[in-house]
């Protein structure tokens, strides 16, 4: 775990360090990556007290990805925002996984 915290810490601070530029047409795409990442990493601290397969999780956030911009990029051809539907499901996926590792908090609190 503090691996894990190190790593985001160093990713956060690359990350505000590099300057990357890239075309207006991938924002849509750049954006709904940035939102499944961060369900994955929700979701994986959610079920960590699970065995954990890391190949697996990073087969699923890989074919996510690539679903979520398939299914933008289809929408975006035929005129129907459909990168909406992604976003709406992975939003709330988000805040469920949110208020589960809460709740696991204030639970841990209470026991000890």
């Amino acid at each position: 775990m503090l691996i894990a915290g190190i790593g985001i810490i160093i990713g956060f601070l690359l990350g505000l360090a590099l300057t990357l530029t890239y075309s207006a047409t991938f924002t849509l795409y750049i954006t709904l990556t940035i939102l499944i990442l961060l369900e994955s990493l929700l979701r994986i601290i959610r079920d960590s007290s699970k065995d954990l397969d890391i190949f697996k999780e990073i087969l699923l956030v890989l074919c996510e990805i690539i679903f979520a911009c398939f299914l933008a990029f289809i929408g975006e051809n035929l005129g129907i925002s459909l990168y909406l539907v992604v976003m709406l499901v992975f939003g709330l996926r988000i805040f469920n996984s949110f208020n589960i590792i809460v709740r696991k908090i204030i639970k841990y609190d209470k026991i000890n």
